[in-house]
């Protein structure tokens, strides 16, 4: 019996320190695995798959400053397995961006913004999750190295040949909402 608290005590002290970290980097978090997702279904379990495996793991974290890396290289690595788990059984299909539904923006709006984000499919695994990571799920540049690996500069070489890319993928009026939202 006295065993049985001693283990319940130790998990909700895990569980508590583990909310006080992620409370923060919830909504980040969030737009970072709907936006690799593509479709809420999908991004709703990418996020709870990633706070279960995050939270079973949780003590083997060595810092607790690097939370918020911890969290988005497990939803990166998450991903990118479903996606290869995927290519098994069926076509990938992105073209619902749900980021969207978040923005207050008129239909044609939201149809060119879908546009831009279905370009994004276009451009190299790196630079695409760089400019996830950086403009939609908002994470400091150090993060985003700490999750994709390299070096300071690879992650900002990432991000900048990533909007170029993307601006040359884009119409005349893509390229405005490139502007204002990258």
């Amino acid at each position: 019996m006295e065993h049985t608290k001693r283990m319940q005590n130790q998990v909700m002290t895990k569980q508590t320190v583990f909310m006080l970290l992620y409370e923060p980097i919830h909504a980040r978090l969030s737009n970072f695995c709907r936006s690799m997702a593509g479709n809420r279904s999908d991004a709703e379990d990418l996020l709870h798959d990633t706070i279960t495996a995050a939270f079973e793991q949780f003590e083997k974290l060595e810092s607790t400053e690097r939370f918020a890396a911890y969290l988005f290289t497990i939803a990166s690595n998450l991903f990118k397995k479903q996606l290869r788990r995927k290519k098994f059984k069926g076509a990938y299909n992105e073209k619902e961006a749900l980021l969207l539904e978040d923005l207050n923006l008129s239909s044609e709006m939201k149809a060119e913004m879908a546009m831009v984000l279905q370009r994004m499919d276009q451009l190299p695994k790196l630079q695409r999750e760089a400019l996830i990571l950086f403009h939609i799920s908002d994470l400091p540049l150090e993060e985003i190295c700490n999750i994709q690996g390299g070096s300071m500069s690879a992650v900002k070489q990432r991000i900048k040949r990533g909007r170029e890319r993307l601006v040359q993928l884009c119409t005349e009026r893509q390229k405005i909402i490139i502007t204002l939202f990258f």
